[in-house]
């Protein structure tokens, strides 16, 4: 683990044996969130069939069979991020006018080797490099 000045300690670090009660905890999340998941698709079909039926009476109502049967949904909506990725194969980047603030006879290479440094500067700055 990091110390408040980013110092590597071995004093916080894990044990196998945490780590192994770890994995066995998140399996254990798992399992929790499949049969909770069961459980609100069986609430959800139950206020369908019979909303007037209470719950546990509807569930022995039901033989063995009927919950073998049951199909769930792949996962959930997939949702892609970008949905068209065939209208950003063409993106061509902006082009900067550096001199277009100079003087009509400046350059860029006319610049001092101090001036050059702050174009250099800014230019980091502004396309989010930082400051070198």
């Amino acid at each position: 683990m990091l110390t408040k000045n980013n110092i590597e300690s071995t004093k916080n670090t894990l044990t196998k044996s945490e780590l192994d009660k770890l994995a066995k905890k998140d399996v254990v999340d798992l399992k929790f969130d499949i049969d909770e998941d069961i459980l609100n698709t069986l609430k959800l079909i139950h206020l369908e069939e019979a909303p007037d039926m209470s719950f546990d009476a509807w569930l022995n109502s039901k033989d063995d069979d009927y919950f073998k049967r049951l199909s769930y949904a792949g996962g959930g909506k997939v949702i892609q991020f970008p949905l068209d990725l065939t209208k950003y194969k063409d993106i061509k980047p902006k082009e900067i006018n550096l001199s277009g603030s100079f003087d009509k006879d400046r350059t860029i290479d006319s610049l001092s080797s101090d001036e050059r440094a702050l174009v250099n500067r800014l230019l980091r700055m502004s396309l989010g490099k930082g400051e070198k």
